[in-house]
């Protein structure tokens, strides 16, 4: 008996000792199992049960700190695409109140296939983009980098699908990594202005990348040149012929058209092309020789006559414009030259609406020219439609970065908006657009003037309030005029301009001369011999700067 009672005392003893022992601090459960296979992006949720308050968790790879949740539930979102393939180390630890921790360790084995090779995710990728799978896509180009990190279809193939995926800035990025390894690559300098461009449409330094865009595009046009090289096929030198033209370049083109119509003499294209290059190289009268050569030659088809028409137009020739015009819609009704060239008349007037509907009918009949698409931009413009304006001109640019017209516009309008007072920052910003579109086409006489401009406005704002203007200030406007002059003197545009930057450098004779000379350029829009005012010489200037825009035959 008395063993009996000595067995069960030494039960409850043993019993009570148990009970004595301290709980355990806290437990931690993972959403993944000790030895598991993983590949992509893994997101690790760690749970801790803890009768104490969980101050934060940490979690570890291979000795190294990776991330550190102080909330639940408490996460961590792996790549391990960039980690090397094979076992890994994973520990969580959860901090307590009370300087207290708890962790948990585990071995898994990161297998994205590395050594299947880049082709073999390359395709994959491929596969994966055309069913519109973009995640998956990136998920296998970053594989196959990992594999070839040279494997140049792949960074291609990523680059468009972050593209698609809207993460410009990433795209951006992997565009520099690409030009590093292929600085001559044609791919590369359309990704770069395709990556560039997405991204500046919501960046707050939209202008540096525009003027990235701007860098590749016109890399991307000299390496056409290059590969189009002397040839004098005809396809050659129409395709020549435009490219120098969105340089800047089209009087070096009229040597080779002219060769190109004396071979075809009656091939309406050439003789189209020919004018447009006229057009465009100021050389208005030229204009009107080529399409009465084409007319006389029995060529002419409703865009000789609209091109025709416009020219006529712009030298005063208001008889000879309604012929042309007419003989354009008897020849096809629904003419997209001619709503064009009408368009550009009515810019002209600053009928901003007219402008609109105009440029409307010839997009609905199928024109995707820039040249279009800005004069809508130029109607919402003037209408003070802001936010359709926004819309117009990233349209434009998707058409054209080296559309010269869309940035002097916008330079234009921050220029008006900086007369207010408290406003005259957007002087400068101004400038920086006029800059942006002498990058577009260095040789550009309007942003010259606009540049010009932005000073004298500077000066202007200065007198205004009570100070006065920098010699510094006055130099640089009078050096911007004379590039604008030296390229444009017998515009009425430019001596619009000249007309009031002298004023503002106190040349008052030469104001006078420049708006007497505006005058007579175009009587029927200078209509007053007095050097304008601020307000007036924009107002004036958005009516005659932006003519003519005309697309090419």
């Amino acid at each position: 008996m008395k063993a009996i009672r000595q067995i069960v005392w030494l039960t409850g003893l043993l019993s009570a000792g148990a009970f004595a022992q301290p709980k355990q601090a806290a437990t931690i459960s993972v959403n993944l199992e000790n030895g598991a296979t993983i590949k992509g992006t893994v997101k690790l949720v760690a749970r801790v049960q803890s009768e104490s308050l969980v101050e934060r968790v940490e979690f570890s790879v291979d000795g190294a700190l990776r991330e550190v949740d102080d909330s639940t539930p408490y996460e961590y979102e792996w790549d391990t695409v960039a980690d090397s393939e094979g076992e890994r180390t994973v520990k969580i630890t959860a901090f307590l109140e009370g300087n207290k921790s708890v962790s948990k360790e585990m071995k898994v084995v990161i297998d994205n296939g590395v050594a299947q090779g880049a082709a073999h995710h390359y395709q994959q990728a491929r596969e994966a983009f055309a069913e519109g799978k973009f995640e998956d896509a990136l998920y296998h180009t970053r594989v196959a980098l990992k594999a070839d990190s040279a494997h140049r279809e792949s960074r291609v193939l990523q680059i468009q699908t972050l593209l698609r995926l809207g993460r410009a800035a990433e795209a951006d990025d992997a565009v520099e990594d690409l030009a590093r390894l292929y600085p001559d690559s044609m791919e590369t300098q359309e990704l770069r202005v395709a990556a560039s461009l997405r991204r500046a449409k919501s960046a707050r330094n939209e202008r540096e990348l525009l003027r990235n865009a701007i860098d590749a595009q016109h890399k991307i046009n000299q390496m056409r040149l290059k590969a189009l090289g002397d040839s004098r096929a005809p396809d050659a030198v129409v395709n020549r012929t435009l490219l120098m033209i969105a340089e800047g370049e089209a009087s070096a083109t009229i040597d080779s058209l002219l060769q190109l119509v004396d071979r075809e003499p009656s091939n309406t294209r050439y003789l189209n092309l020919l004018a447009y290059a006229y057009l465009n190289a100021g050389r208005l009268r030229d204009v009107l020789v080529i399409t009465n050569t084409a007319i006389r030659r029995g060529a002419a088809n409703d865009y000789t006559y609209a091109i025709r028409g416009l020219a006529a137009a712009l030298l005063n020739d208001t008889r000879e414009q309604e012929r042309a015009f007419e003989a354009a819609e008897k020849l096809e009704k629904e003419s997209r030259s001619l709503f064009v060239a009408q368009a550009n008349l009515a810019m002209l007037s600053r009928r901003a609406t007219t402008v609109g509907r105009l440029a409307a009918r010839a997009q609905g009949l199928s024109d995707n020219t820039p040249q279009t698409a800005f004069m809508r931009y130029w109607s919402f413009v003037n209408n003070r439609e802001f936010d359709r304006a926004k819309d117009a001109f990233w349209r434009v640019m998707d058409l054209d970065l080296l559309m010269a017209e869309a940035y002097q516009l916008r330079g234009m309008l921050n220029m008006m908006d900086g007369l207010r007072p408290g406003d005259e920052d957007l002087i400068g910003v101004a400038r920086e657009w006029f800059e942006l579109a002498l990058a577009a086409r260095p040789n550009y006489a309007p942003a010259h003037l606009g540049v010009a401009m932005s000073y004298a406005f500077e000066a202007y704002t200065t007198k205004r309030d009570g100070n006065r203007p920098s010699a510094e200030v006055l130099q640089k406007a009078e050096d911007a005029l004379n590039k604008a002059l030296s390229a444009a003197r017998d515009t009425a545009w430019a001596q619009v301009g000249a007309s009031y930057v002298y004023t503002e450098l106190g040349k008052v004779r030469e104001a006078d001369q420049a708006i007497r000379r505006a005058a007579q350029l175009d009587p029927n829009r200078v209509t007053s011999l007095t050097p304008p005012e601020p307000p007036r010489a924009t107002e004036l200037l958005m009516a005659l700067l932006f003519v003519p825009v005309f697309p090419p035959p």
